[in-house]
C-alpha cells in the first residue's frame, strides 16, 4: 500500500516525510561496554565493534543506548562500564562513526534496585553518572526508570510492590531526579524514555501524566515514547491512540522544544506477556503506518518527531531490519 493511499491529505511521500526527522535511536545491550555477553559469555571482537558501528551507520542511527546498568540497590552503578575496554569501545565507536551519539543507558526498576524517594541512593546515582559521563566521554546519558504495575502474577515476582509502594510520588521523583542531574551538569545530553500517554492503551509499567511531562522536559534534551507492549487488540484503536499520542506529544513541543521520538518493538514477548504485545498490530511495517498517520493528523502540520527509536539490537532480525529501512527511512 502506497503512502498516498495510507494518508490521505497528504499528496506523496515527500510530504508526509517532512512531518518527521530521521534522527533516529536504538536500545543497545551490556556486551560492549561489558565486553561479553552475560547469558552466552561470548567475548566481544574488534570485528563485532566495527560490524555494530557499521550496522547503525547504515540504518541511519544517530543515538545508540548502551546498556551500561541497572543502578545496584545502593545507588551506584556496577564496574563494567568504567572499564578500560568500555573506554576503548565507546572511542573506537566514535572514530569509525564520528556522527553517532552514545549515551550510556542506565536505570532500573523503581523498588527493585531503584529508590528515588531515597535521597542517598539519589545522591550516589547522580555522582556515578557524572563519573560515568566523564570516564566514557560521551556527551551524556539515556535514563530509563520504570515501575511496574502490581497484580499481573508473572511480573509480581520481579518486583515487590506491596500496596502500590512509592507510586504516587513516582513521577514526582523521576522529575526531580533529573531537575538535580540538570543542576550537577547543565550542558549533558540527558535521554530518557516513558511508556505511550494514549488512554486506551494498557501497559505494564506505569504512566507518566502529561502534567509530569510537562515538567520533565524542562530538564531533559529528549524523551521517547514506547508505543508497543500497549496490550491493543484492535488495529483501528492502536491508530487512534498513536493519534492521541501525537497530539500530546504535539502539547508537550508546543511547551517544550526537545527532541521527541517514538519507539517500536523488534523482539518478541516471553509468553507469559504475549497479552501486553499482539504481533499481528504491533509489527514494523504496521506500527510504522500507525505513527505516519497520526503525525498526518496532527493540525498544523508540524514537524514534531525526531525520529523512530528501536528496541531493541539484539532482537532485531534481518527481515526486521529491512522492513525499517522500506517503511521508516522509505529505501527502495
Amino acid at each position: 500500500m502506497s503512502s498516498i493511499q495510507i494518508f490521505q491529505g497528504c499528496k506523496n511521500s515527500n510530504e508526509v516525510s517532512l512531518l518527521y526527522g530521521q534522527n533516529n535511536a536504538m536500545w543497545c545491550q551490556s556486551l560492549y561496554l561489558r565486553g561479553y555477553n552475560p547469558t552466552t559469555k561470548e567475548r566481544l571482537t574488534s570485528k563485532m565493534v566495527d560490524s555494530f558501528g557499521q550496522q547503525m551507520k547504515n540504518h541511519h542511527i544517530k543515538y545508540v543506548y548502551l546498556f551500561a546498568g541497572p543502578f545496584l540497590s545502593n545507588g551506584h552503578l556496577p564496574e563494567y562500564p568504567f572499564t578500560d575496554s568500555a573506554v576503548n569501545v565507546v572511542k573506537k565507536l566514535k572514530q569509525n562513526n564520528p556522527d553517532l551519539i552514545i549515551l550510556p543507558w542506565v536505570g532500573g526498576i523503581q523498588n527493585k534496585t531503584v529508590q528515588l524517594q531515597d535521597s542517598l541512593w539519589v545522591n550516589n546515582a547522580i555522582s556515578d553518572t557524572k563519573l560515568l559521563i566523564k570516564r566514557l566521554g560521551v556527551p551524556g546519558i539515556h535514563l530509563d526508570f520504570e515501575y511496574i504495575l502490581s497484580g499481573d502474577p508473572y511480573l509480581d515476582h520481579f518486583v515487590d510492590n506491596h500496596n502500590n509502594a512509592n507510586k504516587e510520588d513516582y513521577g514526582k521523583n523521576v522529575n526531580d531526579f533529573c531537575r538535580r542531574l540538570r543542576i550537577s551538569m547543565p550542558k549533558i545530553f540527558i535521554s530518557s524514555v516513558v511508556v505511550a500517554t494514549s488512554p486506551e492503551t494498557k501497559p505494564w509499567k506505569m504512566k507518566t501524566t502529561l502534567p509530569e511531562l510537562k515538567i520533565l522536559t524542562k530538564y531533559i534534551d529528549q524523551l521517547a515514547f514506547l508505543y508497543f507492549d500497549t496490550g491493543i487488540t484492535d488495529n483501528k484503536v492502536f491508530k487512534h491512540n498513536c493519534e492521541l499520542l501525537s497530539k500530546d506529544i504535539l502539547f508537550l513541543y508546543s511547551q517544550n522544544k526537545i527532541k521527541y521520538l517514538i519507539a517500536v518493538g523488534t523482539f518478541i514477548n516471553e509468553p507469559q506477556l504475549h497479552g501486553y504485545r499482539h504481533m499481528d498490530i504491533e509489527n514494523i511495517p504496521n506500527s510504522i503506518s500507525v505513527i505516519k498517520s497520526g503525525l498526518v493528523s496532527v493540525s498544523p502540520p508540524k514537524r514534531i518527531l525526531d525520529g523512530i527509536a528501536l528496541y531493541c539490537d539484539w532482537r532485531t532480525t534481518d527481515t526486521e531490519w529491512r522492513e525499517f529501512d522500506r517503511y521508516w527511512l522509505e529505501k527502495n
